[in-house]
């Protein structure tokens, strides 16, 4: 247990105000059969030996549970489609569209969603094949499920990357 800070405040486990840490641990879940060990972390009250989480750490731990899982797996972790997103300046809403997916579905596998196999390799080769995302680009174009600037700004930047490649 590696201790990050201290904080004097009312503690929710023994109702008593004192110093409340707040830890690092190495957690062990089981998700979708697969066990996985992340990195988590807890207040903790040395009175009851107890731990607890925050709204926030419990979507963070989440967060670091699937990655784990993913990581395992051999899936693109959030971080990794974030970044995906960021090399081409896409927004989570114009990358949906342009891959034909749902709206929301990049947001939930940068937040809180395992994709599958198969949206994996999707990312997977957008991430690696500029031109192939130029084309996507194209289509989504051609279907009106992306504005005329968005469009001519996403393909500057997916044709640098596509220099970049060669």
């Amino acid at each position: 247990m590696k201790i990050l800070k201290s904080e004097k405040k009312l503690c929710l486990l023994c109702m008593e105000e004192h110093e409340v840490e707040t830890v690092e641990v190495t957690d062990h879940e089981v998700f979708k059969g697969e066990e996985v060990s992340f990195t988590a972390q807890y207040d903790y009250c040395s009175a009851t030996e107890d731990f607890l989480e925050s709204e926030e750490m419990i979507k963070a731990n989440s967060l670091a549970m699937k990655d784990a899982y993913r990581e395992k797996l051999g899936l693109l972790t959030s971080n990794e489609i974030h970044d995906i997103r960021k090399k081409y300046d896409i927004s989570q809403k114009d990358f949906s569209e342009v891959l034909g997916w749902g709206r929301a579905t990049i947001t939930r596998y940068e937040n809180h969603q395992v994709q599958d196999r198969a949206h994996d390799d999707v990312l997977m080769k957008i991430s690696s094949d500029p031109k192939w995302f130029i084309e996507k680009l194209h289509e989504a174009k051609e279907q009106d499920k992306i504005s005329e600037k968005a469009y001519l700004k996403l393909l500057h930047k997916a044709k640098e990357q596509y220099k970049k490649k060669k």
